[in-house]
C-alpha cells in the first residue's frame, strides 16, 4: 500500500518524538517494544485522512492520530493477555516477553500516554468534544469485547447482537478515528456525520470479511489455519447465521460441538458443509459488499481531493483483500 507511506511516515515520526522516558524501564521498555512492531497504522492514518477530507492540513490531526494509535496498542496488549496469545505481529507478546503484571501496567501506561497526546490538538479545536468522542470509542471497544466474551457461553446469539458486538469491538475505534480527524479540522456537523458512516461501515465490512476469509481464503495468504475460527468454536457471523438457518437437529448437534470446543477435524468439515448448504458464504459476501457501498456513498459527498482519492483506494484495497 505505497499510497499510505506518506501518512505512515508522519505517524512513525510522531511516535518516535513522543519521548518515552528511560526509567522505570519495566514501564516504558514494553511500550517502546509494542510501538516498534510493524503495525499497519490504519486507524491513525484514518484520523489524518478525515482531517484532510475536511479541507485542513493533516498536521492539525497528528496529536489525535497518535492518541488513537497508542490506545489501539493498549487494547492489543491487554487482548493478548486475555487470549493468552503468544505472538503479535510476528513478535512475542508483551506478557510472554516480560510477564502478565508488566504487560498490564505497560498497557495502562499507554492509555495515559494516549490521553496526554490528545491534549496537544490545536487550541481552536473543541477539546471537550474530541475527548468525548475518543473516550466513547474506547468504551464501545470494551463493550464489544465484553459481549464477545459473553457470546462464548451462549447458544442463542442473534445476527443483530453479533453486528452490535462488532460495531463496538471492531468498528467503534475506526469510526472514532475518522470523526476525530474531522473534529481536528473543525468540520461541519454534516461532514463529521458522513465520516462516522464511513468508519462504521468499514469496520463492519472488515470484520465480517475477516470471518468469511477464515473459511474461504488461501491459508498461506491469510496467515491462519483454514477454518481456525470453527476449530475454536468462535461465534463468527457465519456461525451465527448458520445457527439461525439450520434445522433443529442440526442446531442441537452444532451447539453441542460448540459447547465442547475445540472441534475435531471431522466436525469442522461438517460445519463447513452446513455453511455451503445454507449459502452462508454468499450471504456474508452480500453483506460485506453492502457495507463497503455505504462507505463509498458517504465518501462521495466530500469534495475531490488527494485524501478522497486515497481513502477510495484504501476502500478498494480492503474490498479485494485476501488476508
Amino acid at each position: 500500500m505505497d499510497f499510505l507511506k506518506t501518512y505512515a511516515s508522519k505517524i512513525e515520526s510522531g511516535l518516535q518524538n513522543i519521548g518515552l522516558p528511560a526509567a522505570p524501564e519495566t514501564l516504558y521498555e514494553p511500550q517502546r517494544y509494542m510501538l516498534s512492531s510493524s503495525g499497519k497504522r490504519i486507524r491513525p492514518i484514518l484520523v489524518l485522512m478525515g482531517c484532510g477530507l475536511c479541507g485542513k492540513s493533516v498536521e492539525r490531526a497528528l496529536p489525535a492520530a497518535l492518541a488513537v494509535e497508542l490506545v489501539h496498542n493498549f487494547t492489543l496488549m491487554h487482548d493478548d493477555i486475555m487470549d493468552q496469545a503468544e505472538s503479535r505481529r510476528g513478535l512475542q507478546s508483551v506478557h510472554i516477553k516480560w510477564d502478565t503484571a508488566t504487560a498490564i501496567l505497560a498497557g495502562d501506561g499507554m492509555f495515559v500516554q494516549a490521553l496526554q497526546q490528545l491534549q496537544h490538538v490545536p487550541d481552536t479545536v473543541d477539546f471537550k468534544a474530541i475527548q468525548k468522542e475518543f473516550l466513547s470509542g474506547i468504551n464501545r471497544v470494551c463493550e464489544g469485547q465484553a459481549m464477545d466474551m459473553e457470546f462464548e457461553e451462549r447458544d442463542d446469539v442473534t445476527t443483530g447482537e453479533y453486528i452490535n458486538m462488532i460495531a463496538g469491538k471492531t468498528a467503534a475505534l475506526i469510526s472514532a478515528s475518522l470523526k476525530m480527524g474531522g473534529m481536528a479540522a473543525e468540520a461541519s456537523g454534516e461532514n463529521v456525520e458522513q465520516l462516522e458512516i464511513i468508519g462504521h461501515s468499514l469496520g463492519l465490512a472488515f470484520q465480517v470479511q475477516d470471518d468469511l476469509l477464515d473459511v474461504v481464503a488461501d491459508p498461506e495468504k491469510f496467515g491462519k489455519k483454514k477454518g481456525g475460527d470453527i476449530f475454536e468454536g468462535k461465534k463468527t457471523y457465519l456461525m451465527v447465521r448458520t445457527l439461525d438457518c439450520c434445522t433443529d437437529s442440526e442446531r442441537l448437534w452444532l451447539t453441542d460441538r460448540l459447547n465442547n470446543r475445540p472441534l475435531h477435524f471431522e466436525d469442522v468439515e461438517k460445519v463447513t458443509e452446513l455453511y455451503r448448504k445454507y449459502k452462508i458464504p454468499e450471504s456474508s459476501q452480500r453483506l460485506i459488499t453492502d457495507y463497503y457501498e455505504k462507505a463509498e456513498n458517504a465518501l462521495h459527498r466530500f469534495d475531490d481531493s488527494e485524501y478522497k482519492r486515497d481513502l477510495a483506494t484504501l476502500i478498494t484495497y480492503l474490498k479485494n483483500r485476501e488476508f
